[in-house]
C-alpha cells in the first residue's frame, strides 16, 4: 500500500502542479486603452484604472494606472559609415572666385579643435579673423561677405591644431 500511496505521489501531483501554472499575455483590468509611441518612446495608456504603479514577482511584472512606459529592447546596431566624418584637416577653394561681395569658403576637420579661419592682403597684413571656434568634426561652409574691403587679391588661412594651409581669393567690385 505504501508502494501505491508513493507512486501516487510521484507521478499524479507534479502533473497537477505543472499543469495550475497560469500565464496571462500582456492584458489590463480597464474600460479601454490605446499604445502611443514616437521615434524614441512607446508608452500605453488605459481608461477607468483607481490605482497607479507597479508590481512584480520573480516572473511578473505588472503595471497599471494612467501611463506607463514599455521596454524596448534593442535587436540591432547600424554602424555610420566611415565617409560621414572627414578623415584629414582641410581647406578648399572658395566659391564663387573671383566674387563680388560674398564668397563661400569650405574647410573639414576629422577630430574636435579650435579653428581660426583669418583673411590677409596681399602684403601678409591680418584684415579680419572670420572664425575663431572650437569645431567638432565634420565639414563646414563659412560665408564671407567682403563689402567693406576694396578690390584685390587677398589670402585666406586656417589654422586647427597643427594644420595651417592657404588660399588666395580675388575680390572684383
Amino acid at each position: 500500500m505504501k508502494r501505491v500511496i508513493l507512486f501516487v505521489c510521484m507521478t499524479i501531483i507534479p502533473q497537477q502542479s505543472v499543469f495550475a501554472q497560469q500565464q496571462i499575455a500582456q492584458s489590463v483590468f480597464a474600460n479601454g486603452g490605446k499604445p502611443t509611441s514616437n521615434e524614441s518612446l512607446r508608452i500605453s495608456g488605459t481608461l477607468g484604472q483607481p490605482l497607479v504603479g507597479q508590481s512584480e514577482n520573480a516572473s511578473t511584472t505588472s503595471s497599471s494606472g494612467f501611463w506607463y512606459q514599455t521596454v524596448d529592447i534593442v535587436t540591432s546596431v547600424e554602424q555610420i559609415p566611415d565617409e560621414t566624418l572627414p578623415k584629414e584637416f582641410r581647406l578648399e577653394q572658395n566659391y564663387p572666385n573671383p566674387f563680388n561681395p560674398t564668397t563661400t569658403i569650405a574647410f573639414q576637420i576629422p577630430k574636435r579643435s579650435d579653428v581660426t579661419l583669418k583673411l590677409y592682403d596681399i602684403r601678409g597684413r591680418k584684415i579680419t579673423t572670420i572664425l575663431d571656434e572650437q569645431l567638432d568634426p565634420g565639414k563646414y561652409e563659412v560665408k564671407f561677405n567682403a563689402s567693406a574691403l576694396s578690390s584685390g587679391v587677398y589670402f585666406y588661412q586656417i589654422q586647427a591644431d597643427e594644420f595651417v594651409k592657404s588660399r588666395k581669393l580675388t575680390l572684383l567690385k
